[in-house]
């Protein structure tokens, strides 16, 4: 009894066994192919199919993305007409690129224990080669990535009738990168027919290469070589998409009214800005000279005097500055933000005397705020209707618009960037210097903002060419009353040198070891430069740091001869 149990059971296994029995392969494999004169080719692809247990149908992937020269991308730019059975009914199917791959998903009827065939037409605009001293046509004709053998293939090329009596044809077989010649090509006049001698294992397949005389085809011109590299690389299209994201966002938001006045010379600074919310106008950022103007004019309004001091040393002396208050902190109450931080900060340690060296690796912590409080002062004043901070804002808002489609079509796999690594940085660096070259003008200002950077170019303007006969007319103090304005707008040395032989009398908020003998407007502007390039020196400063990086670094490719899963074609496909 036991017995007769087990030999049911092993009967009903293999009964099972055999049913759910799954196998295919690949009987014959035909091409037909014609290569036009303008270039352009028409693949009509035989494929019959053995099937043992059921399937659904198959999928036949084709590549379509290449290496090209230096380092780009080459796209074979393929058109599906149509895919049938062996007897010409239409067959579903579903189209992809994906990967570098174009990929066919065919649905093939009654696809279990029988032997069917499927036929795909396609068309290639762009699969002959053309060099300088010959064309060539290098097709992968069943590819290389079928996980079935393949019992036989056979290819059909037939040119144009000019091109008979002048075709030179080569065969390989075998796995990728095999230079076996296990095929068999025959050229007669200008059909070109190639067969297979053995069958072809898995992972195997037929290359095939004609060699064809040049000036017999018709090359593309520069136009058709352009579109193609254009839709070969689409990267090559970020600087424009770059510039007309950002000229979108600049035109919706970043755009000054027009403030219905030219520049003209102005002889006094818009009323109630300071030099440096002058200067922060006139670049919409903070400069560090601003930040160092601030102090001198502190010192033209009599809350502190700077003292020019020289440290001896054994064999080298050293110019140092120290600052001394002259109003307490009540009395600075009628101070700019800015400008009451930048003295608490300066006298932080206490006392009323600070050496600008005590400052290093200190003040630092001090110039966001003071930044800060500069361009905030300018928004309270109705200066913009888009700040600097918004703007940066809308400006990394653009970068997100810019890259979007790129990243997308990345991840989808409907183009891969990074095979053109070389392009992509070009490209990459172009775009980021329109993307820079438009955030910088990305700030907004009101009328009233747009009117004042006007004032503040004129003021600019008549301390730049202001003449000796006007400055005698002006009041005594003019020279060191606008001065920190000149250090803001950065004409210190021109409106100096234009009171040369004016000014006589040294300024009484500024004292040197020297006494300031013989004071001279020039020479005085000069210290004034070289004190405001130690403030910045000494504000920047910082505790030392570490830092660590990292590098990456590229390769490229070459190829040379023949072989087969060379050339143009190839791909492969499984059952499903």
């Amino acid at each position: 009894m036991v017995s007769d149990i087990g030999k049911l059971t092993v009967c009903i296994l293999l009964l099972l066994s055999s049913a759910f029995a799954r196998d295919w392969r690949i009987a014959d494999f035909n091409d037909s192919i014609n290569v036009k004169t303008d270039g352009s080719v028409t693949v009509l692809e035989h494929i019959t199919l053995v099937f043992e247990g059921e399937f659904h149908g198959i999928h036949r992937t084709i590549p379509v993305e290449y290496p090209g020269p230096r380092g780009t991308n080459y796209t074979l730019f393929l058109d599906v007409t149509r895919v049938v059975d062996e007897e010409g009914r239409s067959l579903k199917y579903e189209s992809k690129t994906s990967g570098g791959f174009r990929d066919l998903k065919i649905y093939i009827p009654g696809a279990t224990d029988t032997t069917r065939t499927v036929e795909i037409d396609y068309i290639l605009r762009n699969a002959v080669r053309f060099f300088d001293d010959h064309d060539e046509f290098y097709w992968n004709v069943t590819g290389n990535d079928w996980p079935v053998p393949i019992d036989h293939a056979t290819a059909v090329v037939s040119f144009p009738p000019a091109t008979a009596g002048s075709l030179r044809a080569q065969a390989f077989t075998g796995v990728y990168g095999s230079k076996q010649g296990e095929a068999e090509s025959q050229v007669k006049g200008s059909d070109v027919s190639f067969e297979t001698t053995n069958p072809l294992p898995m992972r195997g397949g037929l290359t095939i290469d004609v060699f064809i005389p040049q000036g017999i085809l018709k090359a593309p011109g520069p136009l058709t070589r352009a579109m193609w590299f254009l839709s070969s690389n689409p990267i090559s299209f970020l600087p424009l998409w770059t510039a007309v994201v950002m000229f979108g966002v600049w035109w919706l938001k970043g755009r000054d009214p027009d403030p219905g006045v030219s520049v003209a010379p102005m002889y006094e600074p818009p009323a109630g800005f300071s030099p440096a919310e002058s200067g922060a106008l006139l670049g919409d950022a903070v400069h560090p000279r601003d930040i160092t103007s601030t102090l001198v004019d502190l010192a033209v309004r009599g809350y502190i005097k700077i003292e020019q001091t020289v440290d001896q040393g054994i064999l080298f002396h050293h110019t140092d500055y120290i600052f001394h208050l002259l109003k307490p902190q009540e009395q600075w109450k009628e101070l700019a933000p800015h400008e009451r931080i930048m003295l608490e900060q300066v006298y932080a340690g206490g006392g009323t005397a600070t050496k600008l060296s005590s400052l290093k690796n200190h003040f630092y912590t001090a110039l966001p705020v003071i930044r800060e409080d500069i361009m905030a002062a300018l928004k309270q004043k109705g200066v913009y209707l888009l700040d600097p901070e918004s703007a940066n804002a809308y400006s990394l808002g653009g970068i997100v618009l810019i890259v979007a489609p790129f990243v997308i079509a990345q991840f989808t796999g409907y183009k891969d960037f990074f095979s053109s690594v070389g392009l992509l940085i070009l490209c990459g660096a172009i775009s980021a210097l329109i993307w820079w070259l438009f955030a910088r003008q990305m700030t907004a200002k009101t009328l009233k903002g747009g009117r004042t950077r006007v004032a503040v170019l004129g003021f600019q303007e008549f301390m730049n060419r202001v003449d000796a006969d006007r400055l005698k007319r002006m009041p005594p103090d003019t020279f060191e009353k606008f001065l920190p304005y000149a250090m803001a707008l950065g004409v210190e040395h021109q409106w100096a040198k234009a009171f040369a032989g004016i000014v006589q009398n040294p300024p009484s908020w500024y004292s040197s070891p020297n006494g300031m003998a013989g004071f001279n407007p020039i020479f005085f502007s000069s210290s004034m430069h070289s004190m405001a390039g130690d403030m910045h020196q000494v504000f920047v400063s910082a505790p030392r740091s570490s830092s660590t990086g990292s590098g990456w670094s590229g390769g490229g490719f070459s190829s040379g001869g023949g072989f087969s899963g060379g050339g143009f074609g190839g791909g492969g496909g499984s059952a499903f």
